[in-house]
Protein backbone atom coordinates (compact mmCIF):
# COMPACT_ATOMS: atom_id res chain seq x y z
CA UNK A 1 0.00 0.00 0.00
CA UNK A 2 1.40 3.24 -1.50
CA UNK A 3 1.04 6.19 1.41
CA UNK A 4 0.75 10.15 -0.06
CA UNK A 5 4.51 10.06 -0.42
CA UNK A 6 4.89 7.14 -2.52
CA UNK A 7 7.03 5.18 -0.07
CA UNK A 8 5.83 1.82 0.61
CA UNK A 9 6.22 -0.35 3.79
CA UNK A 10 4.56 -3.60 4.47
CA UNK A 11 3.32 -3.56 7.85
CA UNK A 12 4.00 -7.10 8.83
CA UNK A 13 7.34 -6.59 7.75
CA UNK A 14 9.51 -8.01 10.56
CA UNK A 15 12.67 -5.92 11.79
CA UNK A 16 15.71 -7.50 13.88
CA UNK A 17 18.18 -5.18 14.88
CA UNK A 18 20.91 -6.67 17.50
CA UNK A 19 23.68 -5.03 19.06
CA UNK A 20 27.34 -6.46 20.00
CA UNK A 21 26.86 -6.79 23.67
CA UNK A 22 23.18 -8.72 22.66
CA UNK A 23 25.35 -10.82 20.60
CA UNK A 24 27.60 -11.38 23.09
CA UNK A 25 25.44 -11.99 25.97
CA UNK A 26 23.70 -14.79 24.01
CA UNK A 27 27.12 -16.74 23.03
CA UNK A 28 28.11 -16.30 26.93
CA UNK A 29 25.06 -17.38 28.08
CA UNK A 30 24.48 -19.80 25.57
CA UNK A 31 27.91 -21.71 25.98
CA UNK A 32 27.81 -21.83 30.12
CA UNK A 33 24.29 -23.24 29.00
CA UNK A 34 25.73 -25.78 27.13
CA UNK A 35 28.53 -26.83 29.53
CA UNK A 36 25.99 -27.06 32.35
CA UNK A 37 23.71 -29.24 30.37
CA UNK A 38 26.43 -31.56 28.70
CA UNK A 39 28.03 -32.00 32.63
CA UNK A 40 24.71 -32.85 33.61
CA UNK A 41 24.12 -35.04 31.16
CA UNK A 42 26.65 -36.94 31.35
CA UNK A 43 26.20 -37.37 34.84
CA UNK A 44 29.79 -35.35 35.66
CA UNK A 45 27.81 -32.90 38.42
CA UNK A 46 27.23 -29.36 37.52
CA UNK A 47 28.79 -27.71 40.80
CA UNK A 48 32.03 -26.76 38.88
CA UNK A 49 30.09 -24.83 36.99
CA UNK A 50 28.00 -23.16 39.18
CA UNK A 51 30.48 -22.14 41.51
CA UNK A 52 33.31 -20.85 38.67
CA UNK A 53 30.44 -19.70 36.48
CA UNK A 54 31.21 -15.98 36.96
CA UNK A 55 34.78 -16.38 36.06
CA UNK A 56 33.68 -18.12 33.42
CA UNK A 57 31.74 -15.76 32.11
CA UNK A 58 34.11 -12.94 32.74
CA UNK A 59 36.59 -14.71 30.73
CA UNK A 60 34.21 -15.77 27.66
CA UNK A 61 33.22 -11.93 27.44
CA UNK A 62 36.95 -10.80 27.40
CA UNK A 63 37.73 -13.06 25.03
CA UNK A 64 34.79 -12.67 22.65
CA UNK A 65 35.46 -8.86 22.66
CA UNK A 66 39.06 -9.20 22.00
CA UNK A 67 38.45 -12.01 19.02
CA UNK A 68 40.97 -14.42 20.76
CA UNK A 69 38.22 -16.91 21.93
CA UNK A 70 38.53 -20.38 19.45
CA UNK A 71 36.96 -23.12 21.48
CA UNK A 72 35.49 -23.79 24.70
CA UNK A 73 35.64 -27.94 26.47
CA UNK A 74 35.25 -29.61 29.21
CA UNK A 75 37.72 -32.45 29.56
CA UNK A 76 37.08 -35.63 31.49
CA UNK A 77 39.75 -37.74 32.24
CA UNK A 78 40.29 -40.60 35.10
CA UNK A 79 41.61 -39.41 38.51
CA UNK A 80 44.36 -41.64 39.86
CA UNK A 81 44.94 -43.08 36.12
CA UNK A 82 48.05 -44.45 35.07
CA UNK A 83 47.37 -42.21 31.74
CA UNK A 84 46.03 -39.63 33.49
CA UNK A 85 47.59 -37.06 30.68
CA UNK A 86 44.88 -39.01 28.41
CA UNK A 87 41.30 -37.66 28.35
CA UNK A 88 38.83 -39.80 28.11
CA UNK A 89 36.13 -37.85 26.44
CA UNK A 90 35.86 -34.38 25.93
CA UNK A 91 32.94 -31.83 24.42
CA UNK A 92 33.77 -28.93 22.44
CA UNK A 93 32.39 -25.46 21.44
CA UNK A 94 34.11 -24.33 18.83
CA UNK A 95 33.77 -20.68 17.31
CA UNK A 96 34.54 -18.66 14.32
CA UNK A 97 33.79 -15.05 14.54
CA UNK A 98 32.73 -12.88 11.49
CA UNK A 99 32.74 -8.94 10.76
CA UNK A 100 28.78 -8.34 11.12
CA UNK A 101 28.92 -6.78 7.61
CA UNK A 102 30.70 -9.82 5.82
CA UNK A 103 27.27 -11.37 6.40
CA UNK A 104 25.62 -12.75 2.83
CA UNK A 105 22.02 -12.60 2.64
CA UNK A 106 21.58 -16.27 2.63
CA UNK A 107 23.69 -16.23 6.00
CA UNK A 108 21.47 -13.60 7.79
CA UNK A 109 18.13 -15.44 6.13
CA UNK A 110 19.42 -18.81 7.41
CA UNK A 111 19.51 -17.01 10.90
CA UNK A 112 16.04 -15.78 10.69
CA UNK A 113 15.60 -19.44 9.84
CA UNK A 114 16.63 -21.16 13.30
CA UNK A 115 15.50 -22.27 16.58
CA UNK A 116 18.11 -21.30 19.11
CA UNK A 117 16.62 -23.29 21.80
CA UNK A 118 16.25 -26.33 19.35
CA UNK A 119 20.36 -26.53 19.25
CA UNK A 120 20.45 -27.57 22.68
CA UNK A 121 17.92 -30.15 22.40
CA UNK A 122 19.29 -31.72 19.32
CA UNK A 123 22.75 -31.56 20.14
CA UNK A 124 21.65 -33.18 23.88
CA UNK A 125 19.82 -35.89 22.52
CA UNK A 126 23.05 -37.25 20.56
CA UNK A 127 24.13 -37.60 23.79
CA UNK A 128 21.56 -39.67 25.00
CA UNK A 129 23.06 -42.84 23.16
CA UNK A 130 26.64 -42.82 24.60
CA UNK A 131 27.55 -45.27 27.37
CA UNK A 132 27.84 -43.84 30.96
CA UNK A 133 31.03 -42.57 32.32
CA UNK A 134 33.05 -44.67 34.92
CA UNK A 135 32.40 -43.36 38.19
CA UNK A 136 36.24 -42.15 38.96
CA UNK A 137 36.33 -39.42 36.45
CA UNK A 138 36.59 -35.60 37.28
CA UNK A 139 36.65 -32.60 34.42
CA UNK A 140 38.05 -29.35 34.15
CA UNK A 141 36.67 -26.76 31.72
CA UNK A 142 39.42 -25.18 28.94
CA UNK A 143 39.21 -22.18 27.05
CA UNK A 144 41.09 -21.93 24.14
CA UNK A 145 41.72 -18.68 22.84
CA UNK A 146 44.39 -17.60 19.57
CA UNK A 147 47.77 -16.22 21.05
CA UNK A 148 47.23 -13.02 19.05
CA UNK A 149 44.13 -11.63 17.28
CA UNK A 150 43.56 -10.48 13.74
CA UNK A 151 44.53 -6.97 14.49
CA UNK A 152 47.57 -8.61 16.05
CA UNK A 153 47.17 -7.90 19.84
CA UNK A 154 48.21 -10.55 22.33
CA UNK A 155 45.43 -12.29 24.52
CA UNK A 156 44.77 -10.56 27.63
CA UNK A 157 45.42 -12.34 30.81
CA UNK A 158 42.12 -13.11 32.68
CA UNK A 159 41.72 -13.61 36.80
CA UNK A 160 41.02 -17.11 37.51
CA UNK A 161 42.46 -18.44 34.63
CA UNK A 162 45.88 -19.99 33.75
CA UNK A 163 47.22 -21.83 30.93
CA UNK A 164 47.81 -25.19 30.99
CA UNK A 165 48.03 -28.60 28.71
CA UNK A 166 45.51 -30.29 27.33
CA UNK A 167 44.99 -34.21 27.80
CA UNK A 168 45.79 -36.13 24.73
CA UNK A 169 42.65 -37.47 22.76
CA UNK A 170 44.87 -39.44 20.34
CA UNK A 171 42.58 -42.65 21.39
CA UNK A 172 39.43 -40.74 21.28
CA UNK A 173 36.99 -40.53 17.88
CA UNK A 174 35.76 -36.62 17.27
CA UNK A 175 32.04 -36.76 16.33
CA UNK A 176 30.52 -33.76 14.78
CA UNK A 177 27.22 -32.72 16.60
CA UNK A 178 26.30 -29.82 14.36
CA UNK A 179 25.24 -25.80 15.41
CA UNK A 180 25.56 -25.22 19.01
CA UNK A 181 25.45 -21.23 18.71
CA UNK A 182 24.59 -19.46 15.57
CA UNK A 183 23.94 -15.61 16.08
CA UNK A 184 25.94 -14.58 12.47
CA UNK A 185 29.01 -12.55 12.89
CA UNK A 186 29.63 -15.54 16.40
CA UNK A 187 28.67 -19.13 15.24
CA UNK A 188 29.94 -22.36 17.41
CA UNK A 189 29.61 -25.97 16.18
CA UNK A 190 29.71 -28.30 19.14
CA UNK A 191 31.46 -31.62 18.48
CA UNK A 192 32.37 -34.80 21.18
CA UNK A 193 35.51 -36.64 21.33
CA UNK A 194 34.96 -40.56 22.54
CA UNK A 195 36.35 -44.12 22.58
Amino acid sequence: MASKSGVHTDVGAKVTHTTWTQTTNFVVTSTVGFLFDYAQARGLGTDRISNKREKLESALYTYINTRHLRKVSIEVYEEGASKSDEAIERFDLTYEVKNPDDLSDDDIQRLQDKDFNQYRKDVMEQLQDLDSLPSNVDYRILIWCAPENDLGQSKPNVEGWSSTTARSTDDLNQKNLGDAVNTGPINGDASLWVR
